[in-house]
């Protein structure tokens, strides 16, 4: 019998090396809402850049969330593209207020919190394509960012 674990362990952290080296721009380190809007407006990435994020995106972000939601907020709100679902699909991580916030920023939702929450999101995946990106990445460049899977 031919062992093919050894090839494939290989392979697969080969292939993890790769991923890990082109999401370098990732943040290890965010901050949330509440704290950007008191001045500490920027992120720590993989590669230890200090990546500052727009006040007015941080102004924009804190129209569309609830007031006691400010510190459940991540910055910057990490959108991950799934080749494995699709040419130019994206889906929006983290919590579930993350994602309501970026559908809001879309005009994907008219809701308002309490109503998407008790909607039953929660078990959703929410997919973006690629004229979603655009419109996102031209509304919340700062506060946004795109990973690889």
């Amino acid at each position: 019998m031919v062992k093919s674990l050894g090839f494939d362990d290989k392979l697969t952290n080969f292939l993890k090396y790769e991923i890990d080296s082109i999401n370098k721009h990732l943040p290890k380190k965010r901050t949330s809402l509440d704290m950007a809007l008191k001045g500490f407006n920027l992120y720590v990435s993989m590669e230890n850049n200090q990546i500052h994020i727009d006040k007015n995106e941080i102004k924009y972000l804190q129209e569309l969330c609830p007031e006691e939601k400010l510190k459940n907020v991540h910055l910057p709100i990490i959108i991950i593209r799934r080749r494995d679902l699709g040419s130019g699909t994206y889906v929006i991580s983290g919590e579930l207020l993350e994602q309501y916030l970026i559908l809001k920023a879309l005009d994907k939702t008219t809701e308002d919190w309490e109503t998407f929450l008790k909607e039953k999101h929660s078990t959703k995946l929410f997919f973006l394509y690629k004229p979603d990106l655009i419109k996102l990445r031209k509304t919340l460049p700062t506060s946004t960012v795109i990973g690889f899977s």
